[in-house]
C-alpha cells in the first residue's frame, strides 16, 4: 500500500479583523484550504472574484491563484504541497467551495498540529502529517458537491453519517435500503439519493464495500473459516460471500488468504 506524499508549508489560524487594513494581494503556491466556524462579512478576493466566509464550510485555493484577503474573517487553514498523481487529482477535482460534514473534528486537528511542541522532531513531524492526512481522509470521505442532492446531504449529514456508522458496526444484521432510511428517519427513496450523493456510492454498494474490508482484515488475521467469515461480514452463504468477493477482488477468499501466506513466507 503507498500513502499519497505530500508535505505541510503552513497552517495555523487566520484572523483579518482590521476592516481598514488594506491586505496584500498574494500568488498561491500550494493547496489551501480554510475552514470557517463562524458567518462573516469578509472572505478572499480569488483572481478577483469575491469568495465569502461562511460557517460549516471550506474554501481551497489551488496554486497560481491570485488571493487577497477582505477583513473581517477568521478560519483555520492547511496548505498542503504535493506532486503525487492521485492527491493532485483529488484536489483538482474537489468543489473550490463546500460543506464539511465535521467542521469540529477538522478544526480540532488543526489545533492539535498548531499544540505539537517540537513540530521538527521526527515525533513531531509524524504528529503533524496524521493530523493532516486525517483531515484530508475526513474530506475524502464525503463527496462534496453543490447539486440540491448535496445540499440536502449536508443538511442531513448526522443522519448519514450515523447510517453509514451504523453499516460498520452491524455487518451481520440488516441493511437493507428500508432498514437504514429507517435510522434516519427518511424516505428509502429521499435517503437513496442523499446517501449516494454524499458517499459517491448507493447504500448497497457501500454495505458491500464496508463487508469486504471487514473480510479481508480476517483474512488477514486467519482465525476463523472462511463460513465463519461470510457470516460475520453479512455473507447469507460462503458461496455467495467467494463470489461477491471475487467479483471485487478479481480473487476468491481462498486465493486471497493463500496469497498473504506465501508473501508472508518470502
Amino acid at each position: 500500500m503507498q500513502l499519497p506524499h505530500f508535505s505541510l508549508s503552513r497552517f495555523g489560524v487566520i484572523n483579518v479583523v482590521d476592516r481598514k487594513r488594506v491586505q496584500p494581494e498574494e500568488i498561491i503556491s500550494a493547496y489551501e484550504f480554510e475552514f470557517y466556524t463562524e458567518d462573516y462579512t469578509g472572505g478572499t478576493l480569488t483572481d478577483g472574484r469575491f469568495r465569502p466566509a461562511r460557517t460549516g464550510q471550506y474554501n481551497l485555493y489551488r496554486p497560481g491563484q491570485r488571493q487577497q484577503l477582505v477583513p473581517p474573517y477568521k478560519c483555520y487553514y492547511l496548505n498542503v504541497v504535493t506532486a503525487d498523481s492521485e492527491l493532485c487529482d483529488f484536489l483538482e477535482h474537489l468543489p473550490e467551495s463546500g460543506p464539511v460534514w465535521n467542521m469540529d473534528a477538522v478544526v480540532e486537528l488543526v489545533r492539535d498540529m498548531m499544540a505539537t511542541q517540537d513540530k521538527n522532531s521526527l515525533e513531531g513531524r509524524m504528529w503533524v502529517e496524521s493530523c493532516a492526512c486525517r483531515i484530508l481522509s475526513l474530506l475524502a470521505s464525503q463527496r462534496l458537491t453543490g447539486e440540491p442532492e448535496g445540499q440536502g446531504a449536508f443538511l442531513h449529514r448526522e443522519e448519514l453519517m450515523e447510517a453509514d456508522r451504523y453499516i460498520r458496526e452491524n455487518l451481520a444484521q440488516d441493511l437493507s435500503l428500508e432498514r437504514l432510511a429507517q435510522i434516519c428517519n427518511l424516505d428509502p427513496t429521499y435517503f437513496h439519493k442523499l446517501y449516494t450523493s454524499a458517499y459517491g456510492k448507493t447504500p448497497a454498494q457501500r454495505v458491500l464495500a464496508h463487508r469486504i474490508t471487514a473480510a479481508k482484515i480476517a483474512l488477514v488475521e486467519g482465525e476463523l473459516s472462511l463460513s465463519e467469515i461470510a457470516a460475520r461480514c453479512g455473507f447469507s452463504s460462503h458461496s455467495y460471500f467467494s463470489s461477491k468477493f471475487r467479483q471485487v477482488t478479481g480473487k476468491t477468499p481462498t486465493q486471497y488468504r493463500d496469497a498473504l501466506t506465501d508473501r508472508l513466507k518470502k
